[in-house]
């Protein structure tokens, strides 16, 4: 990487120390974007379930007699309702 004694011993440290800190920063920013765009899928998630959920209690009132918008995507489960992709992108 450096060869030694390119810089003083100080400065060296100091661009060790500043390119160990910005791999570190890289490391955690990667981070934190992946965990926001998980918590953003289950939001979706969450919101796709409401609202099938929603349609099912409109079309079939007797089976989704008791959907709680809380439990959405737990209430589909256990009624064997699945979410599928509808319209122009679904295979």
């Amino acid at each position: 990487m450096i060869r030694p004694r390119f810089f003083r011993p100080d400065v060296e440290l100091g661009l060790k120390a500043l390119v160990g800190a910005v791999t570190i920063g890289v490391f955690l920013v990667t981070f934190a974007w992946g965990y926001e765009q998980r918590r953003q899928a289950q939001e979706w998630r969450e919101t796709a379930c409401t609202w099938r959920a929603a349609d099912l209690a409109r079309t079939a009132p007797f089976v989704a007699r008791d959907v709680d918008a809380r439990s959405a995507c737990g209430r589909l489960d256990a009624l064997g309702v699945s979410l599928q992709a509808t319209g122009i992108l679904s295979y």
